[in-house]
């Protein structure tokens, strides 16, 4: 329903969040070889009590900066379900000066037409998604006023029971030229007349 998509991707670490339709046992696997990654990523514990199995979240630790990373999240009959991939920051990923992913995205509102997404970056910086339907082709934006640190996008006007694909960046901070990117993300609207899912995954 929500997800995947990797959080908080640092030069050496990752997490990766998702959000199951029902309660289902998962495991993901990750590594270089988009074809066999090759280890198995640590399970947190559900945030919400309410969407304890259905919410998902894994660790990923120990990773190499600068690199192209995929991921495969496998049912408990070992069948893929969803996949996707994000790119490690450089290892001069924690010099000050430069704009940084510090929490998220993550998805704070979903109904049959729109969804809300937030994150948090390292300075006050400009606040942009790029979202669509194909993945190739991110070119519908949502925005929000320039200056804040923590940066909250509502999307209207989506079609119901659609998955879509989308990105978030911020630049233009004070006393940095760098800009900021997520990894691709993704979410599958509600179907029409079904109750919006609220406080998906909570801010920390």
């Amino acid at each position: 329903m929500a997800g995947p998509i990797a959080q908080n991707v640092t030069d050496h670490s990752a997490t990766v969040f998702w959000l199951t339709s029902r309660e289902a046992a998962t495991t993901l696997k990750y590594g270089l070889n988009e074809e066999h990654p090759d280890q198995i990523g640590t399970l947190e514990p559900s945030r919400s009590d309410e969407k304890a199995n259905q919410e998902h979240r894994a660790a990923l630790k120990n990773l190499q900066p600068d690199e192209t990373y995929f991921f495969q999240i496998l049912n408990d009959a070992g069948e893929v379900q969803a996949s996707g991939q994000f790119q490690t920051e450089p290892s001069e990923y924690a010099q000050a000066g430069i704009l940084k992913i510090v929490d998220g995205p993550v998805f704070e509102y979903l109904d049959s037409t729109s969804v809300e997404i937030a994150w948090t970056t390292s300075a006050p910086s400009s606040t942009l998604v790029r979202y669509g339907i194909d993945p190739n082709d991110l070119r519908k934006t949502a925005t929000a006023p320039w200056g804040e640190e923590t940066h909250r996008v509502q999307i209207s006007g989506l079609e119901p029971n659609t998955k879509y694909h989308f990105v978030v960046e911020s630049a233009q901070a004070r006393d940095s030229g760098t800009m900021a990117k997520s990894a691709e993300g993704s979410f599958r609207t509600e179907y029409q007349g079904e109750a919006a899912l609220t406080n998906i995954e909570p801010r920390r």
